[in-house]
């Protein structure tokens, strides 16, 4: 990981974020409360590129991120799937210069992570306009890459001793 965010420290340096907006949403449950469906593994999974690059700088990274709360006993149908995508508008300084393997770096790195905040808003908005419990999301973490093979950064499997109530 280091290797990776040495090659984009001056790009980290620069970079200006100027919009975020949730562009695609995918909610559903299929319990009415979580007594419906006992224990629960949550799965959260994320990833992020870059959607465009323009002339004068300014890029786009479009970040995807899952939540599901499938059940421990059957495996089957997740009781509870959440998906949303985000688009993150960032600015550079005039004549700044970076690499399209540079943008693609800094999207995988820094897209689900800047996501994030506003992913656990939607999700704990939306679990509660289920009149399910909030459901709390874990605070993000950067999963270690290889030098050689790239990977999504995401968050870890999680899991929770109770559906939805005990989800942190």
């Amino acid at each position: 990981m280091r290797e990776q965010t040495k090659g984009i420290a001056p790009l980290i340096a620069a970079v200006q974020i100027e919009d975020i907006r949730l562009v695609e949403a995918s909610v559903k449950t299929r319990i009415r409360s979580p007594q419906d469906v006992g224990e629960v593994d949550l799965v959260v999974d994320g990833s992020a590129s870059i959607k465009e690059h323009n002339k004068d700088g300014s890029f786009v990274v479009l970040a995807t991120i899952d939540a599901k709360l499938v059940p421990r006993r059957s495996h089957e149908d997740s009781a509870i799937s959440i998906r949303a995508a985000f688009e993150l508008q960032y600015s550079l300084p005039p004549k700044f210069s970076v690499s399209r393997r540079n943008l693609d770096t800094f999207a995988q790195i820094n897209g689900v992570f800047i996501a994030w905040p506003y992913w656990r808003e939607f999700v704990e908005s939306m679990t509660a306009r289920m009149h399910l419990p909030p459901l709390i999301l874990p605070v993000f973490r950067v999963r270690e890459t290889r030098k050689t093979t790239p990977k999504k950064a995401s968050p870890a499997r999680h899991k929770p001793t109770n559906a939805v109530a005990d989800s942190t």
